[in-house]
């Protein structure tokens, strides 16, 4: 079999080239074969015969024309918009969401289905394995599935470590299950917050400039994710992040995790709500929702608004712990305290001015998130899709080679 001078076989050659021609068409978006050509350095003769394979295959499609120089036109493509699709999934602790997409990110049809507190693991995991089925019956060709889940999660070993608040999940395998359960179809696990990440930067991050995004997921739980570059910081055992875990009180009452004054415990929406419950009025009673929180908020109700700036303050603390240890230029904030608004921005901003060096300050840009899509379960396409379609293309900087059909 015959070699490049790299030792590489033609056909080596040819799948490296396949990938990097994908790279270059899911960073562009909808573009020509020149396009793709000048991005990727393969002459445009080397880019035709690589794309008549994936057209073949229903990676990707022909999409029409535009116009080149001298008059002339020529064919955009784009990834297939049908056929082909990745099942992604997003675990919560008191709902789990399933949405498919098509190879360009799209979803279809979303759906979230409660988890009744208190409920067996081995009951949740049977109706998501059935949700699972249905949508995989349901699907044309399904190329993966995805698992976002909370943490603290050792992406490493696939395992759930501890979901605060959802003590049912110790000890329960939900990834090797999940294999178990669909051993036909290629399956990868991911921290929530680290899925959402890779969204923030592929919409907003890279577009504005910034080297390093931290992105805090402030919701149910508290969780966070570092990207540097494009590229998430995943810590040796894929376990860093673990903002919710970081202690902002010495002296603060005992998380499940074993530390004390863990900032989850403060400033979840869980503590949110069991905060305004307990102190419940004719507006906010003990059957309180997030909505209604967010609407008492907006409005200026004493209550909401002195117990949304309490977990501004606590979130502000953490969020200025990263600052000093990791120096990002960008934060955002997102999942659901994003629905807060600018009032609660204000507010954590206010305490980060007071806690950080002025010069440290100005270099950092804090900012809510304005995705209205669910950010965790398109970052968990977006992984998927580039373990299954990108592969050695992000992990080699070695230039594509033209090869001579």
């Amino acid at each position: 079999m015959r070699a490049t001078q790299k030792g590489l076989s033609i056909e080596g050659v040819q799948g490296h080239n396949r990938q990097v021609i994908l790279k270059a068409l899911h960073d562009l978006g909808t573009c020509s074969r020149k396009d793709i050509s000048v991005v990727s350095g393969l002459d445009q003769a080397t880019v035709t015969r690589a794309i008549g394979p994936l057209l073949d295959d229903g990676i990707v499609e022909e999409v029409g024309l535009v116009k080149g120089g001298r008059g002339r036109r020529s064919i955009n493509l784009d990834f297939s918009a049908g056929g082909r699709h990745i099942l992604c999934l997003r675990l919560q602790r008191r709902s789990f969401s399933i949405a498919g997409f098509n190879l360009r990110g799209e979803p279809v049809e979303p759906e979230e289905f409660p988890i009744p507190r208190g409920q067996p693991a081995a009951s949740t995991f049977s109706d998501i394995a059935d949700a699972l089925e249905r949508r995989v019956a349901g699907l044309q060709q399904i190329d993966g599935i995805g698992i976002a889940v909370p943490g603290p999660f050792l992406e490493r070993d696939e395992r759930v470590i501890l979901i605060t608040e959802s003590p049912e999940w110790q000890g329960f395998d939900l990834i090797p299950e999940l294999r178990a359960r669909f051993p036909n179809i290629p399956l990868h696990s991911t921290h929530d917050a680290k899925a959402a990440a890779l969204t923030e930067w592929r919409h907003t991050a890279h577009k504005n400039g910034a080297k390093v995004l931290l992105y805090v997921s402030a919701g149910q739980g508290i969780g966070s994710a570092l990207v540097v570059g494009g590229e998430v910081y995943r810590g040796a055992l894929g376990l860093a992040g673990e903002m919710g875990h970081m202690s902002i009180k010495v002296d603060g009452p005992q998380c499940k995790c074993g530390n004390t004054g863990c900032l989850e415990i403060f400033a979840s929406r869980i503590a949110l709500l069991r905060a305004i419950r307990e102190r419940a009025t004719a507006r906010l009673t003990t059957e309180a929702t997030f909505s209604d929180v967010v609407a008492a908020y907006a409005d200026s109700d004493p209550v909401a608004t002195e117990e949304v700036n309490k977990v501004a303050r606590y979130l502000a603390q953490g969020i200025t712990n990263c600052i000093n240890f990791a120096n990002p230029d960008l934060i955002v904030i997102g999942d659901e305290y994003a629905l807060l608004g600018e009032p609660f921005l204000d507010a954590i901003k206010r305490q980060v001015e007071k806690a950080v060096l002025p010069s440290v300050y100005r270099s950092v840009v804090i900012e809510l998130s304005n995705l209205t899509e669910d950010t965790v379960l398109k970052g968990t396409f977006l992984d998927v899709f580039s373990q299954t379609y990108l592969g050695s293309a992000r992990e080699t900087q070695d230039k594509a080679t033209n090869d001579t059909g």
